[in-house]
């Protein structure tokens, strides 16, 4: 005869399978919220002069003041194309947003300064270069009592470019142009930079008491963009005139180093977040840590990971990444000696054959700069009789000559 089975042992067995289930299910839950929460803020150990907090668990740990626990901070892959840190040349090409472009004239009447000159109440540039432009300017003037300088170009639409493009191929016949960048390609579609001339006529070209903007725009964030002796790496011939705002601290560091922006850029890709830092102690003695953090292009977004607690900026380099920039608190020992803009000429002279080399490249660069400034020896000269009147200083608006076709420079 067979036995019936036990109901309550069968009750039982369900029951203990059903915990089993609800356990699985549960372990899972809590599993993924791990991995989620993990992944979203995660602290990657790395070697760098920070000493990472991954240990939390006792507050009164003696390194606690020492410790910087680095956050992911979300941001749009489109932001790689902004910041002051991108580089536009012939290769990339300028796909940034047009914001927080103000008249340079506007942010120099509400300063109060009287130290140089603006082409028009229409030239453009950010607000932060405007601010730096006018601060730099006016120490300028406190030391040399000069205020002949005039900010001839800033910000310029690709509609712009497009139109000084075109009246080039018209003007000389050819089917592209050895003067005008690229419609798209020019970096004064970035707000960034601007180009200098002189009340009286004559062009600016950093020479004599205005080597003084030189030897200091670093302290404000600026560089020659464009030096002599780096032309074969930006394809744009010398341009003493072209002035272009990075930031504190490259400006420092690309002056000391001797780095044109595209050298800069490479140079920083050896900085990644996950590995060693570049330290950069500024001519101020406060002391930056910068890393580059690849863009993920599997998404739209990138996390980028920034230090908590800490100043820090976010730029985009223009093509594939970001560019963090921290302010340590620290700081360190103020340089003994500042950068200066001497090393060309000795360069240029090592030997016979490249002192031979230099001057003929040289010449060229003069020549086809001489063709393409003498309309705008003449554009200046109508803006002395404009702007310079009774005070010296004073610009009359937008009284002054607006076209910039003839004071284009080669390839720029």
């Amino acid at each position: 005869m067979m036995s019936k089975p036990n109901q309550r042992e069968g009750s039982d067995g369900k029951k203990r399978v059903l915990d089993i289930a609800l356990s699985l299910i549960l372990l899972g839950t809590v599993g993924f919220t791990c991995y989620y929460v993990a992944a979203d803020s995660s602290r990657i150990n790395q070697s760098t002069t920070y000493v990472q907090n991954t240990d939390t668990t006792d507050p009164t740990d003696e390194t606690d003041e020492n410790q910087v626990i680095f956050q992911n901070e979300e941001h749009q892959n489109s932001d790689v194309y902004n910041g002051p840190l991108m580089l536009v040349n012939n290769k990339f090409m300028f796909q940034g947003s047009e914001e927080d472009i103000t008249s340079l004239y506007e942010v120099k009447l509400e300063a109060d300064s009287h130290s140089f000159s603006v082409r028009d109440a229409e030239l453009l540039v950010r607000q932060t270069v405007a601010e730096k432009l006018v601060k730099m300017f006016d120490d300028f003037f406190d030391v040399t009592y000069d205020d002949n300088i005039l900010v001839l170009s800033g910000y310029r639409s690709k509609a712009q470019q497009k139109k000084l493009y075109d009246e080039d191929l018209a003007a000389t016949g050819n089917s592209f142009s050895e003067r005008v960048a690229k419609p798209g390609h020019s970096e004064h579609q970035t707000g960034y930079c601007v180009d200098l001339s002189l009340i009286g006529g004559e062009d600016y070209d950093g020479s004599g008491i205005y080597q003084w903007i030189d030897e200091h725009c670093f302290r404000y964030g600026f560089v020659l963009r464009y030096p002599k002796e780096k032309t074969v790496i930006t394809e744009i011939q010398y341009e003493p005139w072209h002035y272009r705002y990075v930031g504190v601290p490259h400006a420092y560091y690309m002056k000391t180093n001797r780095f044109c922006l595209e050298e800069y850029m490479a140079k920083l890709k050896e900085y990644p977040y996950d590995g060693e830092h570049l330290r950069i102690t500024n001519f101020d003695g406060k002391i930056y840590e910068v890393y580059y953090v690849v863009m993920d292009a599997a998404y739209d977004t990138t996390m980028v990971p920034v230090p908590a607690g800490l100043s820090y900026e976010v730029s985009g380099n223009n093509s594939d990444g970001f560019i963090v920039t921290v302010d340590t608190g620290e700081m360190g020992e103020l340089p003994t000696e500042m950068p200066t803009t001497e090393a060309t000429t000795t360069e240029t002279t090592t030997t016979t054959e490249t002192t031979t080399t230099t001057t003929e490249t040289t010449t060229d660069e003069t020549t086809t700069a001489a063709e393409t400034t003498t309309a705008a020896k003449e554009t200046k000269a109508t803006a002395t009789a404009t702007e310079k009147t009774a005070d010296p200083v004073e610009e009359t608006g937008t009284t002054a000559p607006q076209t910039e076709t003839t004071t284009v420079a080669p390839a720029e």
